[in-house]
């Protein structure tokens, strides 16, 4: 009788063990993945070890350039406002940049570039996005398929990008080239957008910037071939 009720007790004995040592990992699994993020402190006390006695204005943990990071807004010891993006894992130093004037829109160009086979630059912008400055470059690649990217306008970092697929275009002269050119006559210029566009039956790039004086104008290319439509003053709103 003795020996027929043991071997029932002895089961759930082992059972109950299996359960509390199951729930014991699994307590701890979260924690350990945890771990794996560099503490924020940490990071902070890096960038003073090679920027000084910073005073940290914004910290947040994100994605960007598809890997897990910090982002830190920071002023230096000059009182200048820098960005660091810093790898939220090995705590590596990926970016900094200064936040008193965007990335111009080049360098933003050969971020995607190094990416992204381009064929076609379709539409860039700068805008806005829950209190951050960011830039929107729309593109076609090699394979026909269009991409709508967003980046940090400072520092070059993709914040997200999509893409679906559409028809090819036609032969178009590179937004780089048409940007070059410009610059030869309107060297301190500050490019605020540019897209192309279908305009008197032909397709065009448009690139609205500011100029020497501030003021703010707009200027049509033919995109087949890069020659100047139209350079003037655009008064009305972007």
């Amino acid at each position: 009788m003795y020996k027929n009720q043991l071997l029932p007790c002895l089961c759930r004995a082992l059972i109950l063990a299996l359960i509390m040592v199951t729930g014991c990992f699994a307590e701890t699994a979260t924690p350990v993945q945890e771990n794996h993020l560099m503490p924020l402190e940490q990071i902070i006390s890096q960038i003073r070890k090679k920027y000084g006695e910073v005073v940290i204005q914004n910290a947040r943990l994100t994605e960007e350039d598809k890997r897990r990071v910090r982002v830190i807004d920071f002023a230096d010891g000059r009182n200048k406002n820098q960005r660091a993006v810093v790898d939220a894992r090995s705590g590596k130093i990926i970016e900094v940049a200064q936040l008193q004037t965007p990335m111009s829109l080049e360098k933003i160009l050969e971020k995607v570039k190094s990416k992204h086979h381009i064929a076609a630059i379709l539409k860039t912008r700068i805008d806005e996005r829950n209190g951050q400055v960011i830039r929107i470059v729309d593109f076609i690649d090699k394979k026909h398929k269009r991409w709508n990217t967003t980046l940090d306008a400072y520092t070059g970092m993709i914040i997200d990008e999509y893409t679906y697929t559409m028809k090819p275009q036609g032969k178009l002269v590179s937004l780089n080239k048409v940007i070059t050119k410009a610059r030869q006559t309107h060297k301190s210029m500050v490019i605020l957008k540019t897209r192309l566009v279908r305009w008197k039956k032909q397709q065009v790039r448009e690139i609205y910037y500011l100029d020497e004086s501030r003021q703010k104008k707009r200027l049509t290319v033919d995109a087949s071939n890069g020659e100047v439509i139209e350079d003037r003053l655009y008064p009305s709103p972007l």
